[in-house]
């Protein structure tokens, strides 16, 4: 007898996740928490029945690479990992460093703000959790941005510096159009480069926003790194010997002459103590590219994006979170500027999800602004999942249940296949 295109188990699997959610819904009063636990039931939803009914109907072509399980069991994986972070996150608003929490909601809103008020992203709202690292979750549900700060940003102010570089990646992946336009930037550009995209154009988002201050915390946290991770091209980051490069580049830009110069003569003798890298090996090759040659190149796409933000999208960077350094002081206070500026935040309104019934949106003065009905992604991955009479192939499908890097439990380089 023939074994079943999919095991019986998976809707049992899918029923089980589903009354987690039911019981969070009703344990969950924070509006946002709350509207973004339904989005995440309704978008799980219709991305565990389009696989399982595509692949139970043959609707959905095997992949020789992804096995149909191997695709549920993703799914499933990264909806039981969403329901973790949102439960992680309602605890740690209750608890003792709430307060933090509230600091952080105002600081990722206002480097989200920027993006808003300069038409690149629609109206979006933000939550911000506790974690070991910075990060920002892919949320493909919700206008919204779930960024993670470190547990030690409860003491240590420079540690909310990576936010905005975070929010540049939430803005890199849903602003419309923005990554077309930024790969229409690097052609005949070596492989190198154009897999750093997502990574400088988050460098230079966030020196928009935080101005001097980011350029040396960032510097500060590559110096932290193991020498293997500091010359090791991973395909992904820029290398970071010349990684500081990208934002001096944009300081001198923004007028911050000042203190560019004295990030750059601090970052030399920190290389020397790194024994002063002269080449490095790209991602998956064998042949060395000297440092010299690729900060070069790194600085002048560096600029094509800070001319693409500025000039064709019109973005103006004002109110940076920190200002010119004075003459003649030492980098380093550009550290206490932040932590006075930190104490006093300008007024910030942290908008929140709200739901009217199918409908979802950002709740402004009461109304909902940006609405999508409840599970959708505002992207043509919704349009293809209400399909009927289809017969996908994998190279189809494969991006829905990556949905812009959802599933990071999922494949790694290679995918979608």
């Amino acid at each position: 007898m023939s074994q079943p295109i999919v095991s019986p188990v998976w809707p049992d699997r899918w029923q089980a996740l589903q009354q987690l959610m039911a019981q969070m819904l009703t344990d969950l009063s924070d509006p946002s928490l709350h509207t973004l636990a339904a989005c995440l039931n309704a978008f799980g939803g219709s991305q565990f029945q389009f696989f399982y009914d595509g692949f139970k109907e043959s609707k959905l072509r095997p992949s020789a690479l992804y096995p149909n399980e191997f695709v549920l069991q993703t799914t499933l994986e990264q909806i039981a990992y969403d329901i973790a972070i949102i439960q992680q996150t309602a605890q740690q608003r209750s608890g003792s460093a709430k307060t933090t929490l509230k600091t952080a909601d105002q600081l990722a809103q206002l480097a989200l703000n920027l993006a808003i008020e300069n038409d690149l992203l629609k109206e979006s709202t933000v939550l911000t959790y506790f974690n070991k690292s910075p990060l920002v979750r892919t949320i493909p549900y919700a206008p919204l941005a779930l960024v993670a700060v470190p547990f030690t940003s409860t003491a240590v102010p420079r540690d909310f510096l990576a936010t905005p570089h975070e929010i540049g990646h939430h803005i890199y992946r849903y602003s419309p159009g923005l990554k077309a336009d930024l790969r229409d930037l690097l052609p005949l550009q070596p492989d190198w480069l154009c897999r750093w995209q997502e990574e400088i154009f988050a460098d230079v988002y966030g020196c928009l926003v935080a101005g001097p201050v980011i350029g040396l915390d960032f510097q500060d946290i590559l110096f932290n790194h193991s020498l293997e991770k500091f010359m090791s091209d991973d395909g992904e980051h820029p290398i970071e010997a010349i990684r500081p490069y990208i934002y001096t580049k944009i300081l001198r830009k923004l007028g911050f002459p000042n203190a560019a110069d004295a990030l750059d003569k601090r970052w030399e003798k920190m290389l020397i103590a790194r024994n002063n890298p002269k080449t490095f090996i790209p991602w998956g090759g064998s042949n060395p590219v000297s440092l010299a040659e690729a900060r070069l190149k790194l600085e002048a796409f560096t600029l094509q994006i800070f001319n693409y933000l500025t000039k064709t999208r019109g973005v103006t960077a004002k109110d940076c979170w920190s200002k010119e350094l004075p003459a003649k002081k030492n980098v380093e206070t550009l550290y206490q500027q932040f932590n006075k500026w930190v104490k006093n935040l300008p007024a910030v309104t942290v908008p929140p999800l709200g739901e009217k019934g199918d409908e979802v949106g950002v709740m402004v003065n009461n109304k909902l602004t940006n609405k999508r009905r409840k599970g959708d992604t505002q992207t043509w991955i919704d349009t293809l999942k209400q399909q009927t009479g289809y017969k996908l192939p994998p190279e189809a499908w494969a991006p829905v249940l990556s949905s812009e890097g959802w599933n990071i439990a999922g494949p790694g380089e290679g995918w979608p296949p």
